[in-house]
């Protein structure tokens, strides 16, 4: 299930997500080997998948995590971390083709 598929990244739902929306970049190059023109095209696909995100689950925030050869997008609701630290309860997030039919 591709979301999103450039020269830079492909885009897929998150196989095992932490929130509803939660997506993956596959990044075709490391961050350190991207030009500085790819680096803001990077910037733009995330900046793109942020307002799509913004469009269908309205988050209160959201993570955006690096990795050397991925990025992540987290949606983020107040209060999701602690209740399922203390309680440990955790609302179940959508299954990866829930998330992908969510970004089409």
């Amino acid at each position: 299930m591709i979301i999103k598929s450039d020269d830079l990244v492909t885009v897929k739902p998150a196989e095992v997500p932490l929130s509803s929306g939660h997506v993956v970049m596959y990044l075709r190059k490391q961050i350190v080997e991207m030009s500085d023109g790819e680096l803001v095209g990077l910037a733009r696909d995330v900046k793109e998948l942020i307002a799509k995100m913004k469009r269908a689950y309205r988050p209160e925030a959201y993570n955006v995590v690096l990795w050397d050869d991925k990025v992540e997008i987290v949606p983020r609701w107040c209060g999701d971390v602690s209740f399922n630290a203390f309680y440990g309860l955790k609302t179940t997030p959508q299954t990866p083709s829930m998330i992908f039919e969510s970004y089409r």
